[in-house]
């Protein structure tokens, strides 16, 4: 009896698991050459366990259907005399036609039911739900359990009301509420967002626009480099890179400034400090970084490795349940893992985060915006020509629902009594649009570029949305307004700290020049409309390393090298200078409103500063250098 059970589950698991199967091997490059020293340093306990978990789950999940189905199937043989084998394996296909139908219904973006896309999935649901349902009424209405089998019957019941549980998505989520009579502090984060796509669609991202025409704008706001993890240890500590660390997206946080930040600053003066972010794969800011919580999906070398694989009709129904957070943890509340993201889930979550009797400091970040721009939740279908650029404004649409959501919830929590709010983005998006340059010789270069964090002279990578607003009682207390002046995510910390005192909202430039910066650039992640995933893998796997808590991070022998090739540059409120270490030149830029930067003589000044912060990287990158030695030596 046994064996025949289990022959039939490994028939039913490989028949469920195998529409993900395909799938998951052309999302992975684990195979590739070059990824010997990675998987190598992949063999960490974190890392088994997870996995371990991971598998678990899943076969956890699908035993639990084998069982209620073959109890049902069973029934289903002793009250109509129809032979066991028949009833068990038409049972049980049934279930699975059942579960490939309500997958594809439910998660449009599910690659597992795109091998059925052929079949009206609404269609196959609905019969095949009715007809389960007619044999379960047949089985339990016309033919009561029978009493010998009392202990069958009461398993039965309880799978099915377990898999009840996890098929509705059960969740528990709530909005507690805070204390009133406090000076709160939330910082919005949405990832790529550009200024100049914001001015231009402001009417697809009506939340954002709601946001912005009550606020104090700054229209000449910039990143000091446009990658997640550097841009947000920037928010916190208000130093450019050089100073707080985080040079490169996955720097091990162990050589990021975490004492002297701004969560360590409010947490001090009784602050609740939480940080939410709904993608983590380039961000290991955890609470370490001065945070009593963090809110999101777990960090890890898992979360590149997982997600194909939990593209499954159980598991993405599963991580619509607040289970998941424990048995699908780089999956739950993750951007990446499109196919299954809870856009809702996420806000409920920092809602929960939030509850609490003290001040609050909320840091959170959408990342629905970024590439590679797949969301379940977007709520336009944009015509724009350039499919990319509509696929991000679709995105995007994702995020604005939630901000509207999140400030929802933090009027209902009672935390918009004297709160201050400051919105913004990490960095820009370049999505194929125009930027010309004219030259020394007055030649009008066309340029045109995909992506971040790669051309600091484009204005749609480096120039962000960044605004304020001061609410009393709920309501914003100031008229709306735009500033002109230059500023950056470097004058975001002063900001909060100068309210945090006096309870004034007020935003300035900490500096006329900020240093920008590129970050590390791999050539086949230069233009996403040729991007290829498993090149982009291959091609920086060497790069990077696995730590003892199973996050992936950049190995620092690699370090001085990636910082000698990072494009320097000075922005300053009416020129901008760039050295490019790839052929050793300075070039220089007057900024004229509305006109092409016009190419100028560098500033002996501006040279020398540039040359001063690139001093500081290559230290920092020599004392990397000569600690992985020693570490090696020893």
């Amino acid at each position: 009896m046994m064996a025949r059970h289990l022959i039939a589950f490994v028939l039913f698991a490989t028949a469920y698991a195998l529409p993900a199967l395909p799938l998951a091997s052309l999302g992975t490059t684990w195979h590739a050459p070059t990824m010997g020293a990675l998987m190598e340093s992949m063999v960490r306990v974190p890392v088994v366990l997870g996995l371990a978990l991971n598998l678990g789950t899943q076969l956890g999940l699908l035993l639990i259907v084998y069982a209620a189905t073959t109890w049902l199937a069973s029934q289903w043989a002793s009250r109509t005399g129809t032979a066991r084998p028949i009833a068990s394996w038409a049972t049980l296909t049934l279930v699975w036609l059942w579960m490939v139908s309500g997958n594809g219904m439910l998660f449009a973006r599910s690659g597992y039911s795109v091998w059925f896309s052929a079949a009206p999935h609404g269609v196959a649901f609905a019969a095949t739900s009715t007809v389960l349902a007619g044999l379960l009424a047949l089985v339990l209405v016309r033919h009561p359990p029978v009493p010998r089998q009392p202990k069958l019957w009461l398993g039965g019941t309880a799978l099915a009301a377990t898999l009840a549980l996890v098929l509705t998505g059960w969740s528990n989520h709530d909005h507690p509420k805070g204390q009133g009579d406090q000076r709160n502090i939330v910082i919005i984060g949405v990832d790529s967002l550009s200024a100049h796509l914001m001015q231009r669609e402001r009417a697809h991202l009506p939340n954002l626009s709601a946001l912005l025409s009550q606020s104090t704008a700054y229209e000449r706001a910039y990143t000091p480099l446009g990658r997640t993890y550097p841009a947000w240890a920037s928010i916190l500590s208000g130093q450019p890179a050089a100073g707080h660390g985080a040079l490169f997206n996955l720097r091990g946080i162990e050589h990021a400034q975490r004492q002297d930040l701004l969560g360590t600053t409010l947490k001090a003066q009784g602050y609740r400090s939480v940080y939410a972010i709904d993608e983590r794969r380039f961000n290991n800011i955890d609470e370490s970084f001065g945070f009593d919580a963090v809110v999101g999906p777990r960090a890890g070398v898992l979360d590149f490795v997982v997600q194909p694989f939990n593209d499954t009709p159980l598991a993405n129904v599963l991580l619509q349940n607040r289970l998941a957070r424990w048995l699908l943890p780089y999956s739950y509340l993750n951007v990446a893992s499109a196919a299954n993201y809870d856009a809702q889930g996420f806000v409920d979550e920092i809602a929960g985060a939030t509850a609490s009797p003290q001040p609050l400091f909320l840091a959170v970040h959408f990342l629905s915006g970024h590439f590679p721009f797949k969301t379940r939740h977007a709520t336009v279908k944009h015509p724009d020509a350039n499919a990319i650029r509509a696929r991000h404004i679709e995105a995007l649409t994702t995020a604005d629902v939630q901000v509207g959501r999140l400030m929802q919830v933090l009027a209902a929590q009672g935390r918009l009594d004297d709160t201050m709010v400051i919105l913004l983005s990490d960095h820009g998006e370049a999505v194929g649009d125009d930027e010309p340059l004219r030259e020394a010789g007055g030649t009008l270069v066309r340029r045109a570029g995909y992506g971040h964090g790669a051309d600091l002279l484009s204005e749609h990578q480096s120039r962000i949305v960044m605004a304020t607003l001061h609410y009393r009682g709920g309501r914003v207390q100031h008229a709306p307004s735009i500033r002109s002046e230059q500023v950056s995510l470097l004058d975001v910390r002063a900001a909060a700290e100068h309210f945090m005192r006096s309870g004034e909202v007020q935003l300035r430039p900490g500096s006329d020049c900020i240093v920008v910066e590129t970050e590390l650039r791999l050539p086949s992640a230069s233009d996403y409309r040729h991007l290829d995933a498993r090149r982009v893998a291959a091609e920086g796997a060497s790069l990077y390393e696995v730590d003892s808590k199973g996050r992936l991070r950049l190995r620092e022998e690699h370090l001085e090298g990636l910082l000698a090739k990072k494009d320097v540059g000075l922005r300053c409120a009416d020129r901008i200078t760039v050295f490019k270490p790839v052929d050793g030149r300075y070039r220089a830029y007057r900024l004229t409103t509305g006109l092409p930067p016009e190419e100028m003589q560098p500033l002996p000044e501006d040279v020398a500063r540039i040359d001063a912060y690139r001093r500081a990287l290559m230290q920092l990158g020599a004392k990397a250098t000569a600690q992985a030695s020693a570490k090696a030596a020893g």
